[in-house]
């Protein structure tokens, strides 16, 4: 019996592991600059009421971009002020969802507002962890199998 939750606790972490979208993470133009190494996050709630709560300053809308979701978007949204020679806001991070939050009406600005966004699932980052997700997965059936026939 305890070879089985085992078993099936190993295949649920690697499970959550395949499922999961990393996105870059940062909020601030120094953080978010060109030269800087921008670390890989994990989608979670918490970051995507992070990444929304900062672009609530220019988008209408975005409540529905914080809801539960079991798909993420990865989101890429940088401002320059009219006038300016560079960026005064830049965010990267993700959304609840395959809908583009990048698609939303905007607030009334003066400037020049960048955004992208990518589904977690068309996502080139994750595709080199979900392949690897999906042997290691089909390796604990594999071994779960044969454990539970013995």
């Amino acid at each position: 019996m305890f070879r089985l939750l085992a078993f099936i606790g190993a295949l649920s972490v690697c499970f959550a592991y395949a499922t999961g979208a990393n996105c870059p993470l940062c909020i601030g133009v120094v953080a978010c600059s060109t030269n800087q190494t921008i670390p890989k996050v994990t989608c979670t709630p918490a970051v995507v009421n992070q990444t929304v709560l900062q672009l609530n300053t220019f988008y209408r809308n975005t409540t529905e971009f914080t809801a539960s979701s079991k798909v993420y978007s990865c989101v890429k949204v940088n401002f320059r002020s009219t006038g300016s020679q560079v960026d005064t806001f830049a965010v990267q991070g993700c959304t609840a969802g395959s809908k583009s939050i990048c698609r939303q009406p905007t607030i009334d600005f003066n400037g020049s507002l960048n955004c992208s966004s990518q589904t977690s699932s068309s996502s080139t980052n994750n595709y080199s962890q979900r392949s690897s997700a999906s042997v290691l997965l089909s390796v604990l059936f594999i071994i779960g199998a044969i454990v539970t026939a013995s």
